[in-house]
């Protein structure tokens, strides 16, 4: 049938083999044309490539100065610093953490990311031939030791007493140079640890000293009342974020902008105190702590389990916001009537179904129905640890004000997703109402109780970590600095 239909086709005609060549010669032609387009156009540059993607991927080793994780929520100075940068890219923030300064800088040459953290100076040679933004922090490396120890005066009383450094750390670097001219010094690098695994060694007798920045030793000292930081070497270290060095600035470009502003507008400022240690582990709240930790919260640890499974929340975090409320005191009663271990209101109380405040597992029930109440109103486009610190202000000072303080934000072109923006038009809002001669609300109060409520949640949950590390700390190796 089809050899038939074949012989019976008529001859082409000349005007349809004419249309035949043209219509051949209009594909040839747009061939060509798109193929010169596509070698002409220009490749995209880093800043459009990670637009393109929708993620910024940041990596760095895990740090109270980084970033850290607790109960699957991450924060951290530097990472909600970049987690601002990628927001105002329009792009997600992914943090890879890998275990050691080394692997950060190999996985940004192998392009595994494209912003890195690390502790190194701003002016170290390993950081030469890549490009380093202006300084995000500063900070100073200390010797660490049991507070049963005589301090040495200077380093040239350590003798052939050890120290613990991490590998590819500042300290190591500063240490390893230090060997060579008191060969006696025995200095301990450990290849996979981190600084908690030194500062338990240290504890345990196992090692003389550590040598660590103060400013993520600070972060740990309300687990560690044994601790103190005794030498503080003359050496500061300016921290900087790091981009790959080509001729594409454009990523680079964006963030060292940012970085500008944000130091001009005050929010490295606000960030850095944030984070500071502040007053809540000052003088003899330390050892307060720890013996409120190891007394009073084994009572109350169950109910703060059970209520944060029922809501949805941290445990460490509510039991941080008890500790601020009452130091874990079920008797506890203010001159304004508040009272119990979550120092409930009597109005609030009704609100969630106590019948009596100070009844402990009630007053739990209470405090954590009504603090999931008030996160449920934060809107779900505020990211965590954001959230969360939203959350607390409108819990101590009531959620109107955080509004409030959100419309203020976004009018002023703020971000009314950052706390630290909000936290500032917090202020102006307390103002502007002052200069009206209206009631403002008592905003220096919420922000200390958000700052002292985070201290305690990041103590607890470290010291939480810790109990679960235990065996992990006995298989250090402090000859060799492995992990056997």
């Amino acid at each position: 049938m089809t050899a038939n239909r074949k012989a019976h086709r008529a001859p082409a005609s000349a005007h349809q083999r004419a249309r035949l060549k043209i219509r051949r010669l209009r594909v040839a032609l747009g061939v060509v044309l798109a193929t010169t387009t596509l070698t002409l156009q220009p490749g995209l540059n880093a800043l459009q490539k990670v637009r393109g993607t929708g993620e910024l991927h940041l990596v760095g080793v895990s740090s109270p100065t980084t970033f850290f994780s607790q109960d699957g929520h991450v924060h951290g100075l530097q990472f909600e610093l970049a987690q601002q940068f990628a927001s105002e890219l329009g792009v997600k923030l992914v943090i890879d953490p890998v275990d050691g300064p080394d692997d950060v800088l190999g996985n940004l040459r192998r392009d595994n990311a494209q912003l890195a953290l690390t502790s190194l100076s701003a002016s170290d040679p390993e950081l030469k031939r890549l490009r380093i933004t202006m300084p995000v922090l500063a900070t100073r490396q200390a010797l660490i030791q049991r507070q049963d120890m005589t301090p040495p005066a200077s380093l040239e009383d350590l003798g052939r007493r050890s120290v613990g450094v991490l590998a590819g750390s500042p300290e190591a670097r500063y240490f390893a140079s230090l060997k060579q001219q008191q060969p006696d010094l025995k200095v301990v690098v450990f290849p996979r640890a981190d600084l908690l695994d030194l500062l338990n060694l240290l504890e345990q007798g196992r090692i003389d000293f550590a040598a660590a920045a103060v400013e993520d030793f600070d972060a740990y000292r309300s687990v560690f009342p044994t601790l103190n930081d005794t030498l503080r070497l003359d050496r500061i270290d300016n921290v900087a974020w790091v981009f790959m060095k080509s001729s594409d600035r454009s990523l680079y470009d964006a963030a060292q902008d940012f970085l500008v502003r944000k130091a001009a507008d005050g929010t490295l400022d606000r960030l850095a105190a944030f984070y500071s240690p502040g007053e809540a582990f000052a003088g003899n709240s330390i050892q307060h702590f720890q013996k409120d930790i190891a007394q009073r919260l084994p009572r109350y640890r169950d109910s703060f389990e059970q209520q944060a499974a029922r809501q949805g929340l941290d445990w460490p975090l509510l039991a941080a916001i008890a500790y601020q409320e009452s130091h874990w005191d079920a008797r506890a009663v203010s001159p304004t009537g508040v009272q119990g271990l979550m120092m409930l209101t009597a109005g609030t109380a009704d609100m969630m179904g106590v019948k009596n405040r100070a009844h402990a597992r009630d007053s739990i029930q209470g405090g954590a129905s009504y603090f999931k109440r008030i996160l449920d109103r934060i809107p779900a486009t505020v990211p965590e640890p954001d959230r969360t610190w939203m959350a607390l202000a409108a819990y101590n000072m009531g959620p109107g004000h955080v509004m409030e303080a959100r419309k203020l934000t976004r009018l002023d072109k703020g971000n009314p997703n950052s706390w630290l923006d909000v936290s500032r038009h917090l202020v102006q809002l307390a103002q502007a109402r002052r200069a009206a001669g209206k009631p403002a609300p008592d905003v220096g109060q919420a922000l200390h109780y958000v700052q002292q409520v985070r201290r305690y949640y990041d103590a607890i949950a470290l010291n939480n970590s810790r109990e679960r590390d235990i065996s992990r700390f006995a298989r250090i190796d402090t000859g060799s600095g492995n992990v056997r």
